[in-house]
């Protein structure tokens, strides 16, 4: 294994195991950039776009998953009124492959920022991040 793979893994397992302990409905700053959210709500997510000024929004978690509350069509919704653009990017809890990876720094480096990641806790959308970011995928 490489040194950026064993970071990669690291940090990937540092989230997942990380999960539980972040606040559900805390927003984390991933760099000035981006940040990870976790359950989403339609008004958590209106607020979030009001206070914050996010331009882009990528969601990480598949509509179909339990307990999720809000679906990308709700989402999308709500952030067209704002002329806030949503990607669909849905990735399966514990399960963020090299194309996921891959996928999320193609968006990172097109869409205009910030950027606000959702999924369940903000781990997945923290691993998409960090992963892409030790890879040296993502222009900065």
């Amino acid at each position: 294994m490489t040194k950026r793979s064993i970071q990669s893994l690291f940090l990937s397992l540092f989230f997942f195991c990380a999960a539980p302990a972040m606040a559900q409905d805390s927003n984390i700053a991933l760099n000035e950039k981006v940040s990870a959210a976790g359950q989403m709500t339609a008004e958590k997510f209106t607020q979030l776009l009001k206070q914050q000024g996010f331009k882009s929004v990528i969601v990480n978690r598949p509509d179909q998953e339990q307990g999720n509350s809000v679906t990308v069509g709700q989402l999308r919704s709500i952030a067209e009124k704002a002329q806030v653009s949503v990607i669909y990017q849905p990735v399966t809890g514990g399960k963020v492959s090299q194309t996921d990876v891959a996928e999320f720094a193609k968006y990172y480096n097109e869409l205009p920022k910030p950027i606000l990641m959702v999924c369940r806790s903000g781990a997945r959308s923290s691993a998409l991040f960090n992963q892409a970011k030790a890879q040296g995928l993502l222009n900065e």
